[in-house]
């Protein structure tokens, strides 16, 4: 399969995709105080903590980072486990991932972030795909992508810290 890939973004091209990403969020919510980024692991978590850094030199308004974990390969099934030290009650909360597709998965992360209440809820994913089965979408997204349903879009970090996007 790897014979097969395309590379879509690389490491440059990922990094200014990710500047544009955090000055569309900070244009977004630059009356906040405080937003909270949650990451869906692991993939969202790496794109997180990238956006986060980069708020941090460009805003005053305070990062606060979470992360939910779920098997991904169970879709709905998949119970997602929200790991933040800080209440969602109130807040402003950007879930962050690497690829949306069907949005199976941003769905099953929702449910326990609406469980604490947050004012707003907005979505950030460097790649965007338009084969929607759940009413989700990408509110601060990197690049759109038509692709057929055969076709996978993987982002992937390296040890390095080099990052791609991958079609295969």
């Amino acid at each position: 399969m790897k014979d097969k890939r395309t590379i879509i973004l690389e490491h440059e091209q990922i990094e200014r995709k990710f500047q544009r990403m955090a000055w569309e969020i900070y244009e977004n919510n630059h009356l906040a105080k405080k937003l909270i980024l949650i990451g869906i692991a692991d993939n969202g978590m790496h794109i997180a903590n990238a956006i986060s850094n980069i708020l941090s030199e460009i805003s005053d308004i305070e990062i606060i980072k979470g992360r939910i974990d779920l098997d991904k390969s169970l879709g709905l099934e998949a119970q997602a486990i929200l790991d933040c030290n800080h209440s969602l009650k109130n807040e402003i909360v950007i879930m962050v991932d690497d690829v949306l597709n069907s949005g199976r998965i941003m769905f099953a992360c929702l449910l326990p972030i609406l469980a604490q209440k947050p004012i707003k809820i907005q979505t950030a994913v460097l790649a965007n795909r338009n084969h929607k089965a759940f009413p989700i979408k990408g509110d601060i997204v990197g690049i759109s992508l038509a692709t057929t349903l055969q076709e996978h879009i993987w982002f992937e970090k390296e040890s390095n810290g080099q990052m791609q996007v991958f079609l295969t």
